[in-house]
C-alpha cells in the first residue's frame, strides 16, 4: 500500500488547487510525467476489492439532492477474448490477465507465446452504421416528441425506458436506442435491470419452436472433449504440433432437476386444426431413432493408435480392396480417397492410396511429306517421305528442348474421326510416347519437320488412369502388392502406396455386385456469419453440424428417422446473455458449445470435422458464400491444422480463389451444395433459396433471419438467453433441412448412378459436371476402340453456334431464316392457331426424338462424312450415312442405355419388389434416361470436347423433317394440327367424346410409327380445353386416367420468376375461370368482380408483403453490368454485396418496388425504387409498396393476355376494374388493325391534353407541392386578384417562382426525351433499352423469339403536346374562351385582364421552347421544289 500512501499528499495538493481555481483563481497547467494509475500486485488488488465488498455500497455525493453515484466496488468489464459472464470464469480470467506487465513478461520467457488473439471488438462494430441523415431524422423526431410531452413534476429515481427508434440497423421496433440516455439518473441504481428481449409476438415460428423438441443422439464427446486428440502428430508436415489454446474440459455429466417444458408460442391455426397434416419434419422428435454412441459412431477415434500399421485391411491373398470415392492429383501423383473395413474392429474407415510412377501417353502423327522453312520463314513441303526413325528423332529433339530426361516410344495403329480437317480420318500409324508425369509438359502446338501433330499433351493423370484401368465411377478397386505405410500425406485413418499403376484394377462386375457398398459418413454443415463494420470483414459466429454415420445411400429412410450426432458452436459478440451457458449445458438434444472467441470456434469445428471424418459435406450455398468466409477467417486468424477441412495435410496456404472456385480446399471430401449448378438441374425451384426449398420439398415453414438483425440475436445485454437460443435452434434446423432436402430429391444416389454410367468423378457430378459426364462416357468408349480423342481445350473454341428456331407463317409457308454462318437451325415450331379450343386436343409426342434420330439414321463421328467445301461446310447439311454403314459409337451407346432402361423398368413392374428396391430401380432408370437424352448435347455444345456442329445440324434437320411429315400425315387424315413444337404435335380431334378421341389417337399413332424403324410416337396427353396464346405459351385442362383432370401451364407469365406471387395468384384465378367451360358472360362478369375486389384489397394494405416480391436471376456478376443503373435486381444485388451478402452469377435476387414519403407512383420500372424485402421491413413504414405499379405492370399485362381470346372485355375495361385510368390503355391496338383519329384541330382541349402530366408547383412557405389547376376552374382558385395563392396555406406565390418552376420542368421533359429510351410494343416482351439494332425498329430480343417493334418510351409527340399544355395553362384568350357563356365569364375576364402581363410572360417562357420544335414548321419550298409552272 506504500504507493497509495505516498500519493495522498499529491492528491491533497491537487484538491486545494482545484478549490482555488473554482473560487476564481488562475489555473496553472502542469506537466506530469508520473504514472496516472497505480501499479499494484494481484494480491493487493484482491484485498482492495474484498474491503469494498465488506463495506457494501459506498456513495460519493456530487452535489445536493438525490443525485449521486453508487457503486459496489466490483468490476463490470469483460476481459479480452472471454465473455462468459459466469463468476468462475471471471475469477479464472483475472488470474490469467489481471497481473501486471512485468509478470506477463516473465511468463512469456518460460514458454513461447501463442498466436495473439485479436482484441474483441465492441458489439457496435457488428451493427450497421447509422448515417448522419438517419441520425438527424431520429433526433428530430425524438426531440419533437419530448417537446410535446408535459414536464414532470419532480425527478423520478426509476429508470425510464428509452424511446423507440427508427434506423436501418435491422433492430426490432421494441429495442431501445443503445447510445442515447436522456435521464440523469440512468446510472443511479447499482442493481439496474438489463434490457429485456422482444415481445412474444416476434418469437419463433411454430417450425422453430418444434425444433426445440427434437430429440437426437447426443455425442458425449461433445460435452467432454479431449481436445488434444484432435491434434495428433503430423508426419512430414511443417505445421505446429501443439494447439495454441487450452480449453477447460466441462464436467462429464450435469444432472439437473427435470423441468417442465417451456410453453411454445401458439402455432398457426392451420396446424391447430389438424395434427395429421403436419409434415414429418415438424414432428421429427417423435420418430427420431436415438442410438448409443457405439452404435452410431462408425469411425475409429482420432488417436495415434489408428495409424495404418494397427489396421487389418488386407485380404487373405495379400491384396487390398477399398471403395473409391474421390481423388487428388498433385505433382505427378494420384491420391485416391475411399473406404475400407478394418477386419479387427469391423468398422469402416477412410483410406488414402498414393499412386506413383504414372506415365503420360502422347501420340505423334507423322507428316505425309517432310516440311522445311524457306527464306520468309514459311513451311514448304518437300518430296521426302519421313520414316519412323525420322519421327522418333524429331521427338527426341523436342523432349531435349523441354528438358524431359527420359521417354519411351513405339509405333502403333490408332484411328481418328473428329473435327480436325488436317488429320486423316481412319486408321494410321502413330508414334506412341510414354514418359513420367513428373517431367515437364509438352506444349499442345508442338510439331517438327516430320511430326504434324501431337495429341495427349494436356491429358491429366486422372483421366488417363480411369481410362486405362477401366474405372467407371465410384466402385471397388483391388490393389496387388500394396505398400502399407503411414506417410502422413492425408488425415485418413489408413494409407497405402502403389508404385505400379497396373496393380490397381476394378473388381469384376459380379463380385462388385456381391460386395456391399460401404456406408458413408455424411455431415450437414450450416454456418452463420456477421459483418464486422469496423474491419469490413465477415466473421463466423455460429456453426452447426449434424453427422449421420453408417449411412446407406440407397436406404429410403428419411434422415429424421436415423440417428445423428449434432453439435453447435457459438461465440458471443461481446458476452453471453445471463443463463445461456447453463441452458447450453442443460441441453439434451445435441451439444451446444459456447466458445470464447472466433478462433476457438473454428479450431473446434476443424477438430469436429476431423473426428467425424465425413465423406460428404452437405450445405446450401456453401461453395459460393460460406466456404469463402470460412477460408479467409481460418487464414486471417492463423488457425492451426486448417487443412483438416479436407482429407489432405497441408502446411502452407495456397491462393484463395474468387468466390465459388474454392472447392479444391475440400479435396477428399465430396461437397453436395444444394445451390450449385449441378443441384439446380435436379431440384425444381424458382429461387433455390433454402426457405423456398423447405416449403416446396419439405412442407416446412422456415423463418428468415435478417443478416442485419444478427447482432440483436447475439446481444449479451439481454436479460435472458431465449433470443440467442432461438438463433442457435435456427442454425440447427437449417443443418437438418439441408440433409432432408438432399434425401428428398435423392441427389446423392442419383449422382452416384450418373457417375457410374459416365466413368468420371463423383464430386464433379455433384457440382455441375454434365458436359464432363458426356465427355467421359465417350472417352471410355473411344479408348476401348483405340481411337485418339481430341484434346481438351479451355476457353472459347469457336464462335458460339446459336440455335435458331425454324418458324412458319400462319399460311404454312416457311419464312427464310437469316442465319449467319455460326448458326444452325434447331427444332421446328409451328405457328400456333391462337384461341380457346373446347374439343379434345391430342398431344402426340416422339419418345426421345434426338437420341432416336441418332439411332435411326446412324449419325456418328465415324459414319458421317465431312463436307469438303470449307466455305459451304458451315451452312450445308451433311448427308446421312447409308444403311450398309456399320453402326457407329453414338448409336450403339444410346441403344445400350435404352435397352438397360427397359430392363430396369421391367423389374419395377414386379409386384413382389420391396419399396426400397423399387426406389433404387427408379433412381437407376432416371440416370439412364438422363444420360441417353444428354448424348445429343455434347454435339452442339461449343465448349464440349466432342463438339461436332455438322452432326448436331444433321440431327436437328431430321427432327424438323420428321415433324413436317407428321403434320402432313395428320392433314391427310382430315385432322387439324393446331400447334407443334420440336418433338410433339397438338392434334384437334374434333370430338367431345373421350373414348372417340382415344381411338383417333391410336389410329394416328399407328400411321406414324409404320413409317420408321426405331422412331416411336405416343399419346402424351389429352387436353379437354386448350388456351393457346403464342409459341411455347399455353394452358390446358388435362384429362388424367379418363376421370380426373389437372391444369397444365407452360410458358405463361405465372411460370416466370419475374412476376410476383400476387400476380401469379390473380392469373391462376383468371385462368381457372377462362378454362371453366362456363358461358362467356358469366366468366367475364366474375373476372371483373374479382379484379375490383383484389384492387381494393391491395390499396387497403390487406396483402402480405411476401406476395409482392419479384425474383430475377443475375446473368453475370452485378458489377459487370454496363447498364446497372437501369436494372432493378442489379441495384439490389450491389447493395447486398456492399453489406457482405453473397450476390454473384446465377443468384436469384428478390426485390419489391416502393415509393418513399411524398413520392408518386412511377409509370415504368425505376431501378432505384427496387428494395430488398428486408430493407422494407426495417424501414418501419418509411418505405411503402408502390401498389399502382404492381396493378399496372404486374397484374394487368398477364390478365390482358389471358383474356385476349374472350369477347366482352378489353384492356381498358380490365384497367378500370383494377382502379387504373382506362384512357391510358385504349391506345394499344393490334398491329393488324387500323384506327382513324380526328384531326388535331377538331379535338377538344380535354382530349388533346388527356395524357399530359400536370404542372407541379411548390409553395415556398409550406413546402407543399400541388398540381397547377386550370385558371378558369374556380373550384380550385389558385389565381386570385392579388396573384397566385397557395391552396394549402393561402400564402402568396410569386410570379418569378412560378416562372422558374415552369422553366425547370420544361427542361426536365426535354432531357427525358433526349435520353432516348425505347420499349418493345410486344406486351410479353416489354424490353426497355437505349440500344438500337441494325434491323431498325425490330426488338433486340428478336433472336429469342420476340416479334415486336421498338417505340420511344417518351416520343417527340408527347413532348410537343406537353409543351403545348403548359402554354395552354397561361393563354389568356383561351382561358376566357373556355368560360364564354357561363356565369363566371366576367370574373375570369377581369382576372385575366388584371394579370395579363404576367400571363404573357409565362406563356412566352413556353413559346421560346416551342419555337425550336420542328413539329411547328413545314418547309414548303423543299416540298414543292420539284414542281414547275408551265
Amino acid at each position: 500500500m506504500s504507493s497509495r500512501n505516498g500519493g495522498r499528499s499529491s492528491r491533497r495538493d491537487a484538491l486545494e488547487e482545484l478549490k482555488k481555481t473554482r473560487a476564481g483563481g488562475k489555473r496553472v497547467m502542469k506537466d506530469d510525467d508520473g504514472q496516472i494509475y497505480d501499479e499494484i500486485s494481484e494480491s493487493e488488488y484482491k484485498s482492495i476489492v474484498r474491503d469494498r465488498l465488506l463495506r457494501d455500497d459506498f456513495i460519493v455525493e456530487d452535489g445536493a439532492g438525490e443525485s449521486g453515484y453508487a457503486d459496489n466496488g466490483q468490476d463490470d468489464w469483460l476481459e479480452e477474448g472471454n465473455a462468459s459472464g459466469e463468476e468462475t470464469d471471471r475469477d479464472t480470467r483475472k488470474s490469467k490477465k489481471g497481473a501486471n506487465s512485468r509478470a506477463a513478461k516473465s511468463k512469456s520467457k518460460s514458454k513461447p507465446a501463442p498466436a495473439p488473439v485479436p482484441a474483441a471488438p465492441s458489439i457496435n462494430a457488428y451493427r450497421p452504421k447509422v448515417s448522419a441523415e438517419q441520425e438527424e431524422d431520429f433526433m428530430a423526431s425524438l426531440l419533437g416528441a419530448l417537446d410535446k410531452a408535459p414536464a414532470p413534476s419532480k425527478p423520478s429515481l426509476k429508470r425510464k425506458t428509452s424511446p423507440p427508434m427508427t434506423s436501418d440497423r435491422g433492430s426490432s421496433p421494441d429495442r431501445a436506442y443503445p447510445n442515447l440516455h436522456l435521464e440523469e439518473d440512468y446510472f443511479t441504481s447499482p442493481k439496474k435491470r438489463p434490457r429485456t428481449t422482444g415481445s412474444s409476438s416476434s418469437g419463433m415460428t411454430p417450425t422453430i419452436d418444434r425444433m426445440a423438441d427434437m430429440a437426437f443422439n447426443t455425442d458425449s464427446d461433445g460435452a467432454d472433449v479431449d481436445y488434444d486428440s484432435f491434434f495428433e502428430d503430423d508426419i512430414d508436415m511443417d505445421v505446429d504440433e501443439n494447439g495454441d489454446f487450452k480449453v477447460k474440459p466441462e464436467p462429464e455429466e450435469i444432472v439437473l432437476p427435470k423441468q417442465k417444458a417451456r410453453p411454445a408460442p401458439a402455432p398457426a391455426p392451420k396446424e391447430e386444426k389438424d395434427e395429421d397434416i403436419k409434415p414429418r419434419w415438424l414432428s421429427i422428435h417423435e420418430a427420431l431413432n436415438v442410438a448409443k454412441e457405439d452404435e452410431t459412431i462408425g469411425t475409429l477415434p482420432s488417436s495415434s493408435a489408428s495409424k495404418s500399421i494397427n489396421i487389418d485391411a488386407l485380404e487373405s491373398d495379400g491384396a487390398l480392396r477399398f471403395f473409391w470415392l474421390d481423388y487428388l492429383e498433385h505433382n505427378g501423383r494420384l491420391y485416391l480417397i475411399g473406404k475400407l473395413k478394418d477386419k479387427k474392429t469391423n468398422l469402416w474407415i477412410s483410406c488414402c492410396v498414393t499412386v506413383e510412377n504414372l506415365q503420360r501417353n502422347l501420340f505423334a502423327l507423322p507428316r505425309e511429306r517432310r516440311v522445311e522453312m524457306d527464306e520468309d520463314g514459311d513451311e514448304v513441303e518437300t518430296d521426302v517421305i519421313p520414316d519412323e526413325e525420322d519421327v522418333y528423332n524429331d521427338f527426341d529433339l523436342i523432349r531435349q528442348e523441354m528438358k524431359i530426361k527420359t521417354f519411351k516410344g513405339k509405333f502403333v495403329e490408332r484411328s481418328y474421326a473428329f473435327g480436325d480437317k488436317d488429320i486423316p480420318r481412319g486408321s494410321a500409324k502413330w508414334l506412341k510416347i510414354v514418359y513420367p508425369f513428373t517431367e515437364p509438359l509438352v506444349p499442345m502446338g508442338a510439331c517438327s519437320p516430320n511430326i504434324a501433330k501431337v495429341f495427349g499433351t494436356n491429358t491429366n493423370a486422372f483421366e488417363l488412369f480411369v481410362l486405362k484401368r477401366k474405372i467407371m465411377g465410384p466402385c471397388w478397386l483391388e490393389i496387388r502388392n500394396p505398400q502399407i505405410e503411414f506417410k502422413g500425406v492425408s488425415w485418413c485413418r489408413f494409407e497405402a502406396t502403389v508404385t505400379i499403376p497396373k496393380d490397381i484394377n476394378p473388381v469384376s462386375e459380379l463380385e462388385d455386385l456381391s460386395r456391399e457398398v460401404p456406408p458413408l459418413t455424411v455431415m450437414s454443415l450450416s454456418l452463420r456469419t456477421i459483418i464486422n463494420h469496423h474491419e469490413n470483414k465477415r466473421e463466423v459466429v455460429c456453426a452447426s453440424t449434424r453427422t449421420w454415420h453408417n449411412l446407406q445411400l440407397e436406404d429410403p429412410t428419411p434422415p429424421e428417422k436415423l440417428p445423428c450426432v449434432a453439435q453447435t458452436l457459438i461465440r458471443p459478440l461481446d458476452k453471453f446473455p445471463p443463463g445461456f451457458e447453463a441452458e447450453a449445458r442443460a441441453n439434451t438434444r445435441g451439444t451446444i458449445s459456447p466458445m470464447a472467441n472466433e478462433r476457438m470456434l473454428l479450431s473446434l469445428l476443424l477438430g469436429s470435422i476431423n473426428k467425424a471424418d465425413p465423406d460428404i459435406i452437405v450445405g446450401h450455398d456453401f461453395s459460393g458464400a460460406s466456404l469463402d468466409v470460412l477460408l479467409h477467417r481460418l487464414r486471417d486468424l492463423k488457425v492451426d491444422h486448417w487443412s483438416r477441412l479436407s482429407r489432405f495435410r497441408r502446411s502452407k496456404w495456397p491462393n484463395i480463389g474468387k468466390q465459388g472456385t474454392n472447392v479444391k480446399f475440400l479435396n477428399g471430401r465430396m461437397l453436395c451444395d444444394l445451390a450449385s449448378d449441378g443441384a439446380k438441374s435436379m431440384i425444381s425451384s424458382t429461387t433455390w433459396s433454402l426457405t423456398e426449398m423447405c416449403g416446396t420439398h419439405l412442407g416446412l415453414d422456415r423463418e428468415d433471419i435478417d443478416p442485419d438483425d444478427t447482432a440483436n440475436y447475439l446481444d449479451g445485454s439481454l436479460s435472458g438467453p431465449e433470443k440467442m437460443l432461438k438463433f442457435v435452434h435456427h442454425c440447427e434446423l437449417d443443418a437438418h433441412s439441408q440433409m432432408a432436402i438432399a434425401s428428398k430429391v435423392q441427389i446423392l444416389p442419383l449422382t452416384k448412378q450418373l457417375t457410374n454410367l459416365a466413368g468420371n468423378s463423383w464430386n464433379k457430378t455433384l457440382n455441375g459436371g454434365r458436359a464432363e459426364r458426356n465427355e467421359y462416357i465417350l472417352l471410355h468408349e473411344f479408348h476401348r476402340l483405340k481411337y485418339i480423342p481430341p484434346d481438351k481445350t479451355f476457353g472459347r473454341k469457336t464462335a458460339a453456334p446459336k440455335v435458331v428456331e425454324d418458324e412458319e407463317g400462319g399460311d404454312g409457308t416457311k419464312k427464310p431464316a437469316k442465319a449467319k454462318r455460326d448458326k444452325y437451325k434447331g427444332g421446328l415450331v409451328f405457328e400456333p392457331k391462337r384461341g380457346l379450343w373446347d374439343k379434345y386436343i391430342l398431344v402426340m409426342d416422339f419418345n426421345s426424338l434426338y437420341p432416336s434420330i441418332i439411332q435411326e439414321y446412324n449419325i456418328d463421328f465415324t459414319t458421317v462424312s465431312p463436307i469438303d467445301d470449307e466455305e459451304a461446310a458451315e451452312e450445308k447439311i451433311p448427308e446421312p450415312p447409308s444403311s450398309e454403314e456399320k453402326q457407329g459409337v453414338l448409336p450403339r451407346l444410346i441403344a445400350t442405355l435404352v435397352s438397360r432402361r427397359r430392363q430396369v423398368k421391367s423389374l419395377m413392374k414386379d409386384k413382389d419388389v420391396t419399396p426400397a428396391k423399387l426406389k433404387q430401380y427408379d433412381i437407376k432408370q432416371q440416370a439412364l434416361k438422363l444420360t441417353a437424352n444428354s448424348m445429343y448435347g455434347c454435339l452442339g455444345f461449343e465448349y464440349s470436347r466432342f463438339y461436332a456442329r455438322p452432326l448436331a445440324a444433321l440431327t436437328t434437320f431430321k427432327g424438323r423433317e420428321i415433324l413436317t411429315h407428321t403434320r402432313e400425315l395428320a392433314e391427310s387424315l382430315n385432322l387439324d394440327v393446331v400447334y407443334g413444337d420440336t418433338d410433339s404435335v397438338f392434334v384437334n380431334s374434333g370430338v367431345t367424346d373421350f373414348a372417340e378421341a382415344l381411338k383417333i389417337s391410336a389410329m394416328f399413332k399407328k400411321a406414324v410409327n409404320d413409317r420408321y424403324r426405331l422412331l416411336e410416337i405416343d399419346l402424351d396427353g389429352v387436353f379437354q380445353r386448350l388456351l393457346l396464346l403464342q409459341k411455347k405459351k399455353y394452358a390446358a385442362i388435362k384429362v388424367e386416367d379418363g376421370t380426373r383432370t389437372s391444369t397444365e401451364v407452360k410458358g405463361l407469365d405465372m411460370k416466370r420468376r419475374e412476376y410476383c406471387a400476387l400476380s401469379k395468384n390473380v392469373s391462376q384465378y383468371v385462368l381457372e375461370r377462362v378454362l371453366s367451360g362456363e358461358s362467356t358472360e358469366d366468366v367475364v362478369e366474375s373476372i371483373h368482380e374479382y379484379l375490383t375486389t383484389i384492387s381494393q384489397n391491395i390499396r387497403a394494405g390487406q396483402i402480405k408483403i411476401d406476395d409482392f416480391i419479384i425474383n430475377k436471376r443475375l446473368g453475370k456478376n452485378p458489377e459487370d453490368y454496363p447498364d446497372a443503373k437501369s436494372q432493378p435486381h442489379v441495384q439490389v444485388a450491389l447493395r447486398l454485396k456492399a453489406k457482405g451478402t453473397s450476390a454473384r452469377t446465377g443468384s436469384v435476387i428478390p426485390y419489391i418496388f416502393c415509393i418513399g414519403e411524398g413520392e408518386e407512383s412511377a409509370k415504368s420500372a425505376q431501378a432505384d425504387r427496387a428494395k430488398h424485402p428486408d430493407e422494407i421491413r426495417r424501414s418501419e413504414g418509411q418505405l411503402k409498396i408502390d401498389f399502382e405499379y404492381y396493378l399496372a405492370h404486374q397484374i394487368l399485362p398477364p390478365i390482358e393476355r389471358l383474356c385476349d381470346p374472350i369477347e366482352g372485355t378489353d384492356r381498358s375495361r380490365l384497367a378500370e376494374c383494377l382502379g387504373l385510368d382506362p384512357n391510358r390503355y385504349r391506345s394499344i391496338i393490334s398491329s393488324d388493325e387500323k384506327q382513324f383519329f380526328a384531326l388535331d384541330s377538331q379535338m377538344s382541349d380535354a382530349m388533346r391534353y388527356k395524357d399530359c402530366s400536370p404542372l407541379r408547383v411548390r409553395c415556398r412557405s409550406c413546402q407543399e407541392t400541388i398540381n397547377f389547376p386550370l385558371i378558369h376552374d374556380r373550384t380550385k382558385p389558385l389565381l386570385k386578384g392579388q396573384g397566385f395563392v397557395c391552396l394549402s396555406c393561402e400564402k402568396a406565390i410569386s410570379w418569378v417562382s412560378i416562372q422558374l418552376q415552369v422553366e425547370s420542368q420544361i427542361r426536365e421533359y426535354i432531357s427525358k426525351y433526349y435520353e432516348g429510351w425505347t420499349i418493345c410494343d410486344d406486351p410479353t416482351c416489354n424490353n426497355r433499352t437505349r440500344q438500337m439494332g441494325v434491323y431498325g425498329k425490330r426488338c433486340l430480343k428478336a433472336p429469342s423469339g420476340c416479334r415486336g417493334n421498338l417505340t420511344f418510351e417518351y416520343s417527340d409527340t408527347q413532348l410537343y403536346n406537353q409543351l403545348r399544355y403548359f402554354g395552354y395553362l397561361f393563354d389568356g384568350e383561351r382561358i376566357v374562351k373556355a368560360v364564354k357563356g357561363s356565369t363566371a365569364e366576367e370574373e375570369i375576364a377581369a382576372l385575366v385582364g388584371k394579370h395579363i402581363n404576367h400571363l404573357k410572360t409565362l406563356n412566352e417562357c413556353v413559346e421560346k421552347h416551342l419555337e425550336r420544335c420542328g413539329r411547328r414548321w413545314v418547309d414548303l419550298p423543299a416540298i414543292f421544289s420539284v414542281l414547275k409552272l408551265v
